[in-house]
């Protein structure tokens, strides 16, 4: 993320977010039932095709190692220094005259405290994966056990949902580059909240089967990857230049563990009947998402400028 922060302007990172998204959806939505088929349909049977396809992916997993050795590295350190005016310049061990001056640790680590913005931020985004974690998980468990669908017919939602994550989220990337992340972030997130309310009006019969069930993952999918997308920019939006893997590497920490919480408190609720089983589970997320949005309102979006300050403070 640090690195995508430098290398990619920040006018262009919507666009570049959705073109990256957009190339993942295509894809996952190609190779993963081609996969399929080959564990299945593989002539040493389902374990031995397993295997082939295991090493057929580590393979391009290491080709795609390779593809950065064509990449322009940046030196980290570069982001923790400032610029100083020549008439205060100071002298290297080796005699030479620098304009640049390295920030102390311990002021690296009073402005991070001091980042109101960037706290704000991780209030909401850890209370949105916690919100979402809630139910997510078990949304397929529901149409399998509950609903009593076919599993062919969920692997063809999902690969509908796949589509319309990669039909939708280069024109949401085009959108945030013009009106920006916070408002989109906002808007699709209240819609995204009341999305697990939609369940309660689906069944099985054919005409969910065949018609509402494919539109609700097409909506899934065209929503959800806005706000895939625009937290991503906006995290890299709101936070200094300076110093801004510590930055990553605490909002990747905090996504996690509230979002394995968000997982492990839905199982409990889903197994409590008194909490009205799953569809209670849905309810619950919905309300969850909605109050993590507010703390979205509070947060602001910063220019290059305010950026460099490090602080965010108003």
């Amino acid at each position: 993320m640090s690195w995508l922060a430098i290398i990619v302007p920040r006018r262009l990172r919507g666009r570049y977010f959705g073109i990256r998204n957009s190339a993942t959806s295509l894809t996952n939505l190609l190779s993963v039932p081609l996969a399929g088929f080959a564990v299945s349909h593989w002539y040493g049977g389902n374990l031995q095709g397993y295997g082939v396809v295991l090493f057929v992916g580590i393979l391009f997993g290491l080709v795609s190692l390779g593809c950065q050795y064509f990449k322009i590295d940046v030196n980290p350190q570069l982001q923790n220094t400032y610029t100083v005016d020549s008439s205060i310049s100071s002298k290297n061990e080796f005699g030479e005259i620098s304009d640049t001056v390295s920030i102390p640790e311990k002021q690296w680590d009073d402005t991070i405290w001091k980042n109101s913005n960037f706290w704000i931020f991780i209030l909401y985004f850890s209370l949105w994966m916690l919100a979402f974690n809630l139910c997510a998980p078990f949304v397929n468990l529901y149409l399998l056990e509950t609903l009593n669908i076919d599993v062919g017919w969920v692997t063809i939602y999902s690969s509908l949902q796949a589509g319309a994550n990669l039909l939708m989220v280069v024109l949401w990337g085009k959108l945030a580059d013009k009106v920006g992340n916070r408002p989109i972030l906002i808007f699709v997130g209240i819609i995204v909240a009341v999305t697990p309310l939609l369940w309660f009006g689906i069944g099985n019969s054919n005409l969910d089967v065949w018609l509402w069930l494919p539109l609700l993952y097409i909506f899934i999918g065209g929503t959800g990857t806005a706000v895939d997308l625009c937290n991503n920019n906006m995290q890299i939006g709101i936070t200094p230049i300076r110093n801004q893997s510590i930055y990553f590497a605490i909002a990747a920490a905090v996504a996690g563990v509230t979002g394995a919480l968000g997982t492990t408190i839905g199982g409990f609720i889903a197994q409590s009947p008194q909490f009205g089983g799953l569809l209670g589970l849905f309810a619950l997320s919905s309300i969850c998402r909605l109050a993590a949005l507010i703390p979205l309102i509070f947060v602001q979006e910063q220019g290059i400028g305010n950026r460099e300050q490090g602080t965010g403070n108003k």
